[in-house]
């Protein structure tokens, strides 16, 4: 997984990657579940917290988490996203917040996802990008999107959808 480019947004750096992150796999950690890729450069930290009829994690939606011992837990409302300080010191290293995306997902819904990485690799990745790219300015959140949709009508065949103007409101 490599960036292809990088988003100036609220005084922040948010990443575009050649591919989507991969499928996350889950440990339990006492109260704490850890998701990880099989690279160990994406994480998840959850937390347990006994649902209330009017507070549930993530709004009550059920959803499952696949485990590392192939085994899958339900979730409905009791395991809230947070307490990345206690999964650092689980998996022995820094983790950074961060937005991240690809090309192809931001041209579907122009939304960065909110992701947990390896400080570590982050920062080892934003260095070989910056190696590769001398001089690279990334581009505010609006202009990136602008960039997006220009690209998107070069590649647009006649008559596509994506050649048609959009209304401006």
């Amino acid at each position: 997984m490599k960036i292809v480019d990088l988003v100036k947004a609220n005084s922040r750096l948010w990443i575009v990657f050649d591919e989507p992150v991969g499928q996350l796999t889950y440990e339990r950690h006492r109260d704490l579940l850890i998701g990880s890729d099989d690279q160990g450069v994406f994480y998840d930290c959850l937390y347990y917290d006994r649902p209330t009829p009017h507070m549930k994690a993530f709004g009550g939606r059920e959803f499952d988490l696949p485990m590392k011992d192939g085994s899958v837990t339900h979730c409905y409302g009791q395991y809230w996203d947070g307490r990345v300080a206690e999964a650092e010191k689980v998996v022995g290293e820094e983790i950074a917040e961060i937005g991240a995306s690809t090309k192809e997902e931001l041209n579907r819904c122009y939304v960065f996802t909110g992701r947990k990485i390896s400080k570590r690799k982050l920062e080892e990745m934003i260095e070989e990008f910056e190696a590769s790219h001398p001089g690279y300015e990334p581009l505010g959140y609006w202009e990136y999107e602008d960039m997006l949709k220009r690209e998107g009508r070069k590649d647009a065949a006649p008559g596509d959808a994506q050649d048609v103007m959009q209304p401006t409101t």
